[in-house]
Parts: structure tokens; sequence; C-alpha cells
């Protein structure tokens, strides 16, 4: 074997994916696992990382392989299980602001973060974020306290519209409107094809500032179940077409929160037609897109859409700089309706941000500081991994995110997520407990863990003791 052709570390963390998608019975006993060609174009890596990876699985017992027929998946009890709840629902209305409050009513405590999803503030590039404010403060002058009027300023939509056009994006940087962040992005996309009463499908579980927009708005939820590896799952979803007849679905296809999951290129594909076909607008939250694939990231859903139907929402919150509130929105045929409520509602934005943003994309800070963090977060939700395992109780679950920050984690059914999030408040520590993430609070004995943080004995002792409350509640449950 050359050495161009010995599999790479990144076998590895492909190989812990695979553990964690058995750990969420998506497969069962008997079942055929992703081919080795499939696993690497996915992974963006070497067939024989790919081949490693699965190697890994069978020298554990997980899987086994047939002759000229690939891998399977064995009987065996070694992987806590986390099954995909494939029932389909009507729509319901969104009770969540009363959860949400009472949650929220510490978030100015100082907490183990461990709840919020934001990266570390020291894994951020400071300087170079100061060294762009600082540049185009000089440039601007005064102008650089005025407004920016929509849609925002054409260095930064022409930026954006470029490095979209790298991973195929549809849209020019004319298409594009400047919002304060993609929750603003996502409500002017739900105002533009939504009526109050409407349904919208959703992920479940759910983001829950989708949830909380969707009870803003007057409108409700039609839950579509949710892969841990693979994302939204289409034939529920059409199920869900036929029957109820969504105004729009609202999904995050690359690296959904809170499960981590992002569906493969030909899945995202099926999606855009099905939609298409249907009549039915596709809006796609984008937010953690750039924290996927090992080198080029993968293809967001507006790759595909040749009809306008796909409404694209992102942002800088999640890699970049949280607290300048840069997001955007091509909204495809639906440009004109969501540029009128940028300019009906809160439409001024902030020039000296969106010029500092453009710099820091031009410069290529952004590229070399992605490459870093993504590092980091690798490191930080393995560390994390291994602490929960270590430490929660028997019949603890996990999905394996595919990129990104968070684990979705399920306890056993005597735990309650809230009880957990109230002890750990008094401990000092942040969590996001699971009925944050369902339209009528429900998933009462799941927690979302923020693993962007550096793993030190500090961090890793708060999961600790999160996973001793929970064999606390579970002898008493």
């Amino acid at each position: 074997m050359s050495l161009s052709t010995l599999p790479s570390p990144h076998y590895r963390r492909i190989a812990e994916m695979l553990r964690m998608t058995l750990a969420s019975g998506a497969l069962r006993a008997g079942d055929r696992m992703i081919s080795a060609r499939k696993l690497a174009e996915r992974e963006q890596v070497s067939l024989p990382t790919a081949l490693e990876a699965l190697r890994c699985l069978e020298a554990e017992g997980l899987i086994f392989a047939r002759p000229r027929s690939g891998y399977f998946v064995c009987q065996t009890d070694a992987v806590p299980s986390m099954q995909v709840d494939r029932q389909l629902s009507g729509p319901v209305p969104v009770a969540m602001s009363a959860v949400a409050r009472s949650l929220f009513s510490s978030a100015e405590t100082r907490l183990v973060p461990l709840g919020a999803a934001l990266p570390d503030p020291e894994w951020l590039p400071t300087e170079a974020l100061q060294r762009a404010l600082l540049a185009t403060g000089r440039r601007l002058d005064a102008r650089g306290q005025s407004y920016s009027l929509p849609p925002g300023r054409a260095d930064l939509r022409n930026k954006i519209a470029s490095r979209a056009a790298q991973w195929g994006a549809r849209f020019a940087a004319g298409e594009l409107v400047i919002t304060a962040g993609a929750t603003q992005a996502l409500r002017l996309a739900l105002r533009a094809v939504c009526q109050p009463g409407d349904a919208v499908a959703i992920e479940q579980p759910a983001y829950f500032g989708t949830l909380l927009l969707l009870e803003d708005l007057g409108l409700k939820a039609l839950q579509i179940p949710t892969d841990p590896l693979e994302g939204l799952m289409l034939e529920p979803l059409a199920e869900a077409i036929q029957h109820h007849r969504p105004a729009a679905v609202l999904a995050s296809p690359t690296v959904q929160n809170p499960l981590g999951a992002s569906m493969p290129v030909a899945r995202k594909q099926e999606l855009v037609v099905l939609l298409a076909r249907a009549g039915i607008p596709l809006i796609e939250d984008d937010v953690y897109g750039d924290l996927a694939g090992e080198g080029q990231r993968p293809p967001a859903c507006k790759a595909f859409d040749l009809s306008g139907n796909v409404i694209y929402c992102s942002s800088m919150s999640k890699t970049l700089a949280p607290g300048w509130r840069i997001g955007w929105i091509a909204a495809g045929r639906y440009h004109t309706r969501v540029l009128q409520a940028r300019m009906a509602g809160e439409w001024a934005g902030a020039p000296l941000l969106e010029a500092a943003m453009s710099e820091v994309l031009s410069s290529g800070d952004y590229d070399r500081h992605l490459r870093r963090l993504k590092s980091r977060i690798n490191e930080g939700v393995k560390a994390v991994i291994a602490k929960v395992e270590a430490s929660f109780p028997p019949g603890t679950g996990v999905a394996m995110p595919t990129a990104g920050f968070l684990l979705w984690v399920k306890l056993p059914h005597s735990i309650n997520a809230l009880e957990v999030h109230r002890r750990a408040l008094a401990l000092g520590i942040g969590v996001s407990p699971g009925p944050l993430f369902s339209p009528a609070a429900e998933l009462q004995n799941y927690l979302r863990l923020n693993c962007a943080n550096e793993p030190t004995p500090h961090l890793l002792n708060a999961v600790g003791q999160i996973g001793a409350l929970c064999h606390e509640l579970a002898r008493v449950g």
C-alpha cells in the first residue's frame, strides 16, 4: 500500500460517528450499513479511510462483512438505543414561551456553558475582528455611524454570494438581503409564505428558536421524524404533505440542531424536488453549514434549487461573531416579499459591522479561523462524549453529531430533564433540557450539551456532575 492510500486519522472520527448511528436505533440487526464508497463520498475522505472506519466497528463486533455484499449490523446489546419516533401526528399549536421564560430567566448568571449553542469566546478570532473594525472604521469615518439600508452593503453581499458559489449556491449578490442574524431571516421567510393558523413542517426534535418563532407568528408545528444521522426523513414528510399540506417546510439539512444530523447530498436533492413538485417552499436554516466537511463544505439544498422555491437563511453567529448579528437570506421567488418585510420592520442595519464582516471574509482570516475552530470542536465533542459515557447512568444514549458542536443525549426514561436543568443551575452549570425542543414541551428525558468549549478539567467535571445528578434521579425514579 502506497503512502497516498494509507487511511488518515479521520477514520477514528468516522468510526465513532457510525458507532453512535448504531446507538441511535436508526439501523437494526441485519440491516445493511452504508457502503465504503458512499461513506467516503459523504465524509469527503479517501476510500481506505472509510474502509478502516468500518473495520473498526467489525473488530468491535458491531457489524460483520458478507463477501461482495458489504457490511451488516450485528445482533448486539453493546450499544444503548436511541430509537427514532417514526409516528406522524397532525399539526399542533406551539406553547413554548412559558417554558423558555422559566429556563432563560437565569441567562445572565455566569454558568459553565454547556447549555447555550455558542462557541467558546476564547476560540473566536478576536484580534482579526478588531483589526477589521478599526480598518473599516477609518475608511467609513462618520458614515460608519449611520444606517445600512436594505438589502444591505453590496460588498458584503458580493462576498457572501462568492463564497456560497463554492458549494454550488444558485443566488447572486442582488438576491441577498442582509439581516440581524439568522433568526430575523427565518422570521422574514415565515412571514413571506405563511398566514396565522398555517402549519409548518419542522424537524422532530426542533431548534427551540424555530418553535418560538412559530408561536409568535401564530403558526402550527407539523413534526416530521428526523434521523439522528441523516436528518429529515422524506417518507414521513411526503405523507405529511399528502394529508396535511403544510404552508412551508423549515429545516436544517446540514448540521441539524439539536441532533447534529446532516442529510446526504442525494437526499437533499430529493427534498428539493419533492417540495418543488408540491409547490411548498423550503426554508433552509444553514447557520452551522460551514462547520461541515473536512475541507470543502457540502452543498446546501439551495445548490439544487432550480425554481426559486428554497429560501436560504444563514449567519456567522455560530462560527465567527455571535454579537455582530450579521445574517442573510436568499429568498428566491419570494425575494420581493422578503425585502418589503425587511423594510417594513426593523429595517436598518449597521454599516460598520457589515463592512467589517466583508473585510474579514476578504482577508482570508475567516477561513484560517474556521480550520482551527473545526479542529477544536472535534476535540471538544470527543472529550464530552467520553465523559458522558464514563459518568452517566446505564441506558443513556448519545446521537453522535456528523458535524457541529451539539450533543443530543437521551437519558433513562425515569429521569426528568427539567429537574436535571434545575439542579444543574444550583451547581452553576447550564444545560438545555429536551422540552425546549418540542412544541408541546415533550422530550422529557433528553438533554442538549454544547461541546464548543475548551475541555478543561473544570468543564469535564461539570459534565461529570450532571452525570451524578442523573444517577441520583434514576435511583429516585
